[in-house]
């Protein structure tokens, strides 16, 4: 009599990517109601979308590199869950600067305690955390302020994270959302800028050359490829825009034309 094989049960299961969401989710409103908190439910809610669209990518980029795409989505999930950390009282609510070794740490806590998943597991998605931030300004940001090097990503699926949200940053709506972020007052990107939008602008679309250099995974360089074209078109329409309010506008339009819906 033949006998089955026992099935073996995934590492990381879509139950677990379902419930890390929700923690996630969980997270950005508990620094929404800590008082006086700069966490409003725009910036939630742009986090969300964000957070959405790297862990649709990241399974694009593991398809085509033969990785595994269960690990890589858990990761995705939780790869800003310290994004809305607040701690830094100019932060403007985003905390760009630290958010990936404090996101590392508390990923790694909410992987095993909430999840169950074992110490190997947890180590693995900590780590695509803490190296996803290894991009040019912050790390010219880490070596100013602390004359210290970020960690680099060193195996295929820390830089498959890496290459999903720095993609996230290559099309219009990640452009507008490094705007909109350069122009929240309080932060060090709006002082940079003089709160000018066109210096934002001039700002942002230096960030999106230098990030469209970091990919590394060659699914990523073909994703890139037609995102970075539209933004360059986009850009030809922005000479004219003189406030946040015109950039909104124009961006919608450009959105409308295309038949894309905003982010």
């Amino acid at each position: 009599m033949l006998h089955e094989c026992p099935k073996v049960r995934p590492i990381v299961t879509p139950d677990d990517i379902v419930r890390a969401g929700a923690l996630l989710a969980a997270t950005y409103e508990a620094e929404r109601a800590v008082p006086g908190s700069p966490v409003t439910d725009e910036l939630i809610q742009l986090n969300l979308a964000h957070t959405h669209r790297v862990q649709y990518t990241v399974q694009a980029i593991a398809e085509g590199e033969g990785l595994d795409s269960p690990i890589l989505e858990l990761a995705a999930v939780l790869h800003d869950v310290a994004k809305l950390d607040h701690r830094d009282s100019n932060s403007g609510g985003i905390d760009t600067w630290h958010h990936h070794y404090r996101g590392s740490a508390l990923a790694r806590k909410i992987v095993l305690a909430e999840l169950g998943k074992s110490v190997a597991v947890a180590d693995r998605v900590a780590a695509m955390i803490e190296t996803h931030s290894d991009i040019p300004f912050i790390r010219r940001y880490w070596h100013s302020a602390y004359g210290a090097s970020l960690p680099s990503p060193q195996t295929k699926e820390e830089l498959a994270l890496r290459d999903a949200d720095m993609i996230d940053l290559l099309w219009v709506g990640g452009f507008a959302k490094i705007i909109r972020f350069r122009q929240i007052p309080g932060t060090a990107f709006y002082r940079e800028d003089g709160g000018d939008i066109q210096k934002a602008i001039a700002s942002a679309l230096t960030s999106f050359y230098e990030s469209s250099h970091v990919l590394r995974t060659p699914t990523a360089r073909i994703l890139a490829g037609p995102r970075i074209s539209m933004v360059e078109a986009f850009c030809l329409e922005l000479s004219g825009v003189g406030s946040l309010e015109e950039f909104s506008a124009a961006y919608l339009a450009f959105l409308n034309r295309l038949g894309i819906s905003p982010d």
